[in-house]
């Protein structure tokens, strides 16, 4: 059985929220034909905040849809469900429906199952046109729905379902943050600023002071970092300084952030991808963070016959092994239009292997119509897919970061 709570612009909800069955919220956006005719492209219009779960979010509604690369197609409405409260992410079921004024259903988006932070885009929601001809009494009225995945544990359960509070440790430990009075190491860096026109314009430099805590370092880290925090044993307040020079401010805060049990949104990642995976690189923190980041990377970068050696390189310095892994397949594909083109002079003996391993891996799956990852029965470890390897390996509790050499050769010791 289903809860609804009907939502007017301009009136908070009070939702009765139920796991395993639907809560939802009707959020009307009255005379959209005018709000559509007096914004322009990327101009949103934001609904009151409603409670879902605990959480608090907002609809953004871009009627001449959002713009940039993941933007909306022209003549698409876009939408985006923003999470207002901070916290741990929830992990929930949702989507949005659009209902002509016969009650039948003109837009129907296909239910997520994930964690949600921060935002949630769509961008294609539906043709403008399309919207216009759903509305009831000149607004439009869009159905939010949400619900808890059902778990699918076969443990016995009571009759009656009781609340269970979540483990507050990660709560408590990101509240933690740049937490100043409780902070026993701190990072000075420093930030270059521009001041002034174009004539008279002037570079100053700032310092910035992130606070954190030796147990979070050392936890999160190599040895590196770990030992540059140690304290110096000079009586004091026990607060060691620590100088970093050869990374941004905000990139060795979001670094940082991560450590503490944060999550970075998609457009953070995107925009600081490979000044935060080198970060992660250098002083060996947030491993998973610097595979995250090289994932969005990967999604993001276009590859071309300009910058595939770039990219190579890049993966090789940095033993990215995934980066390297796609680059192998563009080279690949279009091995005819690359020679003469590109010059790998400078890349490393090994990329003939990984070169040998991409067209291995792309002639078996011509000849016998398997997926890249099937072995023939076997554990194939050399045709395997980089995330494969990785699955394989942190399920045994062992290192993920590595080139593929090196990931196959810690697998096959360890089988």
């Amino acid at each position: 059985m289903s809860s609804i709570i009907k939502v007017d612009v301009g009136t908070p909800p009070a939702f009765n929220e139920c796991r395993g069955s639907w809560t939802m919220a009707e959020v009307r956006f009255h005379n959209f034909a005018n709000l559509a005719s007096r914004t322009t492209r990327s101009e949103y219009i934001t609904s009151p905040n409603f409670s879902f779960f605990g959480h608090e979010f907002c609809l953004k509604l871009y009627p001449q849809g959002e713009s940039g690369d993941d933007g909306s197609k022209h003549g698409y409405v876009g939408l985006r469900l923003q999470q207002i409260s901070n916290g741990e992410p929830i992990k929930i079921q949702y989507g949005f429906s659009v209902r002509g004024k016969s009650g039948k259903e003109k837009v129907n988006t296909v239910y997520d199952t994930s964690y949600l932070n921060i935002h949630r885009s769509y961008p294609d929601l539906a043709k403008l046109s399309k919207l216009k001809e759903s509305l009831i009494n000149k607004a439009l009225v869009i159905e939010v729905r949400m619900r808890l995945p059902i778990s699918s544990s076969s443990t016995t359960r009571t009759k009656v379902d009781q609340f269970i509070p979540t483990n507050p440790l990660n709560t408590m430990i990101l509240s933690k943050f740049m937490h100043e009075e409780s902070a026993d190491v701190v990072f000075e860096i420093e930030s270059e600023n521009e001041t002034g026109g174009r004539s008279s314009r002037k570079r100053s430099k700032t310092t910035v002071k992130l606070y954190s805590h030796r147990f979070i370092i050392e936890g999160g880290t190599s040895s590196l970092l770990a030992d540059i925090c140690k304290p110096s044993g000079e009586g004091g307040d026990n607060i060691t300084t620590v100088s970093i020079t050869d990374v941004k401010p905000d990139v060795f805060k979001h670094v940082l952030f991560y450590l503490y049990g944060g999550k970075l949104s998609n457009e953070e990642l995107k925009n600081n991808a490979k000044d935060i995976i080198n970060a992660c690189d250098k002083y060996g923190i947030g491993i998973s963070l610097k595979l995250e980041a090289e994932a969005c990377y990967v999604n993001t970068t276009t590859l071309s016959i300009d910058n595939v050696l770039d990219n190579l390189l890049f993966a090789d310095s940095k033993n990215l092994a995934a980066l390297k892994e796609a680059v192998m397949d563009y080279i690949v594909e279009n091995g005819e239009s690359i020679i003469g083109k590109v010059s790998f002079d400078d890349v490393s003996g090994s990329t003939v292997t990984d070169v040998l391993t991409a067209m291995s891996r792309s002639k078996k799956k011509k000849d016998n119509g398997k997926s890249d990852d099937d072995g023939g029965g076997t554990n194939d470890y050399n045709t395997m897919r980089v995330a494969t390897l990785r699955e394989m390996l942190h399920e045994k509790g062992l290192n993920v970061d590595g080139s593929r050499e090196a990931l196959v050769g810690l697998l096959k010791e360890n089988s």
